[in-house]
């Protein structure tokens, strides 16, 4: 791929500010994991909070476009150095975008056509609700947790083989360490601890979509040393 460094990098920088703004009007409209457990408590926030939980998840839908971009460029930075790794990073990606895409669409389609049903017939829109909300949990486990493996291997990538900065690697291994334990951990003994890692781990995908979108923004990978005309490339020097 012959990428424009900037326009990738200003992906990356947009996702992750949008990421941050998302979140912002996802807190600030009173959402609660809580709430949308219950159907009733649920429907009665989406007749009063709709509005901004639609401005939230219509960012949301922003925030993946962006994104997959993002990854695009991340994949081709990666792609000299750690070719199997970039793979990774790429595929993994655009399967998480793609769970995680089911969220600010369900919810953008969603939130006027609860409201409407349950204006009209409130038993009907509560017995909907339950499956509606798992289809919707389900989407973003897929999400979580195939985003929080690609950003890990990109991680890895970036710490080992050093196209980027180092510490740049560590911080996406720990952001996609982070992630992939809130899904993993969900509905286990270790459920409280998966809610203890959600903000942290929101927070560091935030930081390494920025970082790393100003990163591709410079434009070329750092120089990776070539095999001399006789140095036979090992396979470890492929992946």
């Amino acid at each position: 791929m012959n990428l424009n460094p900037r326009i990738v990098g200003a992906a990356g920088i947009l996702a992750g500010v949008g990421l941050a703004v998302e979140g912002v009007l996802f807190m600030t409209s009173g959402w609660t994991a809580e709430t949308f457990a219950d159907a009733h408590r649920a429907l009665a926030f989406l007749n009063d909070s709709g509005t901004q939980l639609r401005a939230a998840v219509f960012a949301g839908a922003i925030n993946l476009v962006l994104a997959a971009v993002f990854v695009v460029g991340l994949a081709d930075r990666l792609q000299t150095s750690a070719p199997t790794r970039a793979a990774t990073t790429l595929y993994l990606g655009v399967i998480g975008i793609a769970g995680e895409s089911l969220i600010p669409l369900g919810l953008w389609l969603g939130v006027p056509t609860f409201v409407d049903l349950a204006a009209r017939d409130p038993q009907a829109a509560a017995a909907a609700w339950n499956g509606y909300a798992a289809s919707q949990a389900a989407a973003g486990a897929v999400g979580g947790l195939f985003l929080g493996l690609s950003t890990l291997a990109a991680g890895w990538a970036i710490a080992s083989k050093r196209p980027m900065p180092a510490l740049l690697g560590w911080l996406a291994i720990v952001a996609g360490a982070a992630s992939v334990l809130t899904v993993l951990a969900a509905q286990t003994p270790l459920a409280p601890l998966a809610t203890a890692a959600y903000l942290p781990s929101l927070t560091l995908v935030i930081a390494f979509r920025i970082w790393g979108g100003i990163e591709l923004w410079r434009g070329r990978a750092r120089a990776v040393a070539a095999p001399r005309p006789n140095e036979a490339v090992t396979p470890d020097q492929r992946r």
